[in-house]
């Protein structure tokens, strides 16, 4: 097993510069370390890794664009992207595949402050609502406010960059998108009431947070080799959910700047949406969400569910 964090791009290649006897796979998260990824670094640091034949390097990405760019181009084995985005980067042409799961449901919606007056999600008639990347951010909000029967006439979309939570402090706007395990626990430390709607809740097809992708030529070639990756994952996964407190320790010891009560509720709240084995293969979750972004005009072209995601790598019954 080894384990190195790498910050950018131009020092991927660094792994090919020593002599390994084992395969290495180079998975990039979906962005910097959050609880999110507590069981891939439990993998890491207890050797599940080792103890399926395969070294493990896990890299931080410049951009939150560049996972699925680099595992596309084949520069890294493995990327972590929310389900949408993938789906996304693959009907634009991107050559990718999905082959497992590391938290299995939604985390994002909609958070406002009981301060401004909102209780339910129809309180947001009339309203600013932000954003900070389109076109997706805007058709989930939309979908969101139609379900209560607010139309996109009844309230104002602001694209506030990635200012979300100081937009939503300082009421520019009266809500934003957020994450429950994230956003809503940073406003309640900051002495706020938030009310979070969450978007499976109004309309929104249910989907994975984080997936795990490849090029699809990579499984023609090293199977064995992803195989071995989702076997030690999904290790880790189980020794999370089995010994949580050690699994955060062990994540906190790698991450050592992460050690505050942001992270750590943020943990407590995402631990029961780790993806047992590291598996989901509902067809139905997937043809649900292609369908609904092809509806939205988020995506132009719909691709077959063999050529979304392969269960042959899952470990599960």
């Amino acid at each position: 097993m080894r384990r190195v964090i790498l910050i950018g791009v131009m020092l991927i290649l660094t792994p090919f510069l020593v002599g390994n006897s084992s395969p290495a796979v180079r998975v990039m998260l979906d962005f910097f370390a959050t609880p999110n990824h507590v069981p891939l670094f439990v993998a890491a640091e207890q050797g599940f890794f080792m103890d399926e034949g395969i070294e493990t390097d896990i890299l931080i990405p410049a951009n939150p664009s560049d996972p699925l760019k680099l595992a596309a181009a084949r520069t890294i084995e493995v990327a972590l992207t929310p389900q949408i985005n993938f789906i996304i980067a693959r009907s634009a042409g991107l050559p990718l595949i999905s082959i497992g799961t590391l938290i299995q449901t939604p985390l994002g919606g909609l958070l406002s402050l009981k301060e401004y007056g909102i209780e339910k999600l129809a309180d947001l008639r009339g309203l600013r609502i932000g954003y900070s990347l389109a076109p997706l951010e805007p058709v989930l909000w939309q979908t969101m406010l139609a379900s209560v029967g607010v139309t996109s006439d009844d309230f104002q979309l602001v694209n506030v960059g990635f200012n979300t939570v100081l937009s939503l402090l300082s009421h520019s706007v009266d809500a934003i998108g957020a994450f429950r395990n994230f956003e809503v626990v940073q406003v309640a430390l900051l002495g706020h009431e938030p009310v979070f709607f969450p978007q499976e809740d109004y309309g929104v097809p249910d989907t994975c947070e984080i997936i795990l992708v490849t090029n699809p030529q990579l499984i023609k070639e090293r199977p064995e080799t992803l195989r071995a990756f989702i076997a030690g994952l999904a290790r880790g996964i189980t020794f999370t959910k089995q010994h949580p407190h050690d699994a955060l320790d062990i994540f906190l010891h790698a991450n050592p700047e992460l050690d505050d009560t942001l992270n750590r509720q943020a943990y407590e709240i995402t631990l029961p949406f780790y993806a047992d084995e590291a598996g989901d293969d509902r067809a139905e979750q997937w043809e649900k969400m292609q369908a609904y972004l092809f509806k939205n005009g988020v995506i132009k072209d719909v691709c077959p569910l063999d050529q979304l995601y392969t269960d042959q790598f899952l470990t599960g019954p």
